[in-house]
């Protein structure tokens, strides 16, 4: 049937586009409306002639199946949930931003929400994406046992997995990196440029990456008991560095070298050091730990962790989509490796000398690799 106006004008004649439908790529192709449906669901009983002639007409008609009748026929939305602490961290909108690439080319849209860091707001935006029916949730809690109820209560009706942090209680799908290796291999770092004397400036236990790489620093002392004056936790937060940094560095005895729990406090770290007239590497050397953009930037350039974005999210959304597949399959947890980045805050001789590469081991230690 021809659509037509109200007054009986073709509405191609009035400048109006008409969206081809499944029934004029049937008669385009000469085949029938169902036989069209089977090829675009990508079925294997169709004639390989006549799956050619219905992409063809597709392609001549500009066809566009309607999603939301797909999604309803097999209960799918073709949308993937995902919650991040924060946004203002640049190490998230890195996550996001790979994840969204990859989930696009696997056919999945993704819906953003942020917790703010509140376990509350968290619940919220897990029952709202719940409700709208997602395929899956991505989540990276923010605490590691006040989120716990809303994680489980999410993952007792949709597929869920965890990235970069998880819950304490539960096992569920989660994909991470090795916290403790890169803090030891910071420390080892460290104390091959003789700095003996290293403070820790970190996040809070609560969340993951905090309790993590707390107790990776405590165990890296090779059983010393720390200088509670030389251990701070509080935020991951460029403010808590340099609140932190003038605590430690204006001290009777400052440290020689600060570990800092992730860049964010390290480039607080370094302005406070500058702001009291100290030279980093000179006076006290300073590492961080992501590797997000502003590192290779600051100044000096800051020696980190680099955590393996890209195939972190790769792997979080290649869990999720295997557990959209088979709900009932065992949990799994997968830990990526981290690779130390030498930069100027910790060697001066490497401080600003052009564009990061992997290098070498740097003073000998396996997994630490110098920026030229």
């Amino acid at each position: 049937m021809t659509a037509v106006s109200g007054d009986g004008t073709p509405p191609e004649d009035l400048g109006i586009t008409v969206q081809a439908s499944i029934y004029d790529v049937a008669k385009a192709a000469g085949v029938s409306a169902s036989t069209v449906s089977r090829v675009l669901s990508g079925a294997r009983s169709v004639r390989p002639e006549s799956a050619a002639a219905v992409m063809a007409a597709v392609e001549e008609l500009g066809y566009r199946p309607n999603q939301l009748g797909r999604a309803l026929r097999r209960r799918s939305t073709q949308a993937i949930g995902m919650i991040v602490p924060r946004v203002d961290n640049p190490f998230f909108p890195s996550v996001v931003q790979h994840t969204e690439e990859y989930l696009r080319l696997q056919g999945y849209a993704l819906l953003l929400c942020t917790s703010n860091d509140d376990p509350g707001i968290e619940a919220q935006r897990l029952d709202m994406l719940t409700e709208r029916q997602v395929d899956g949730l991505l989540i990276s809690p923010c605490h590691q046992t006040r989120s716990l109820p809303a994680v489980r209560r999410a993952a007792e009706r949709i597929p869920l997995v965890q990235l970069d942090r998880s819950v304490e209680g539960e096992t569920y799908d989660f994909v991470g990196v090795d916290d403790a290796g890169g803090i030891r291999q910071l420390i080892t770092h460290m104390r091959s440029l003789g700095r003996w004397d290293i403070a820790y400036v970190g996040g809070d236990r609560g969340n993951w990456s905090g309790a993590q790489r707390h107790t990776a620093f405590l165990a890296a002392l090779d059983g010393s008991e720390p200088d509670p004056e030389r251990v701070l936790l509080a935020s991951f937060s460029e403010r808590w560095g340099r609140e932190a940094a003038e605590r430690l560095l204006t001290s009777p005895t400052p440290p020689d070298a600060i570990v800092c729990g992730n860049d964010l406090i390290a480039l607080g770290v370094l302005s406070a050091a500058a702001r009291l007239g100290l030279r980093v590497p000179q006076d006290v050397t300073v590492s961080g730990y992501d590797d997000i953009s502003m590192a290779v930037l600051a100044q000096p350039s800051l020696t980190t962790v680099r955590q393996p974005v890209e195939e972190l999210t790769r792997q979080a959304a290649d869990l999720l989509l295997a557990r959209i597949t088979e709900p009932g399959r065992e949990p799994c947890t997968l830990t990526l490796p981290t690779q130390v980045i030498v930069r100027g805050s910790t060697c001066p001789t490497h401080a600003d000398e052009g564009p990061l590469h992997a290098g070498g081991a740097a003073d000998g230690v396996p997994g630490v690799h110098v920026a030229r």
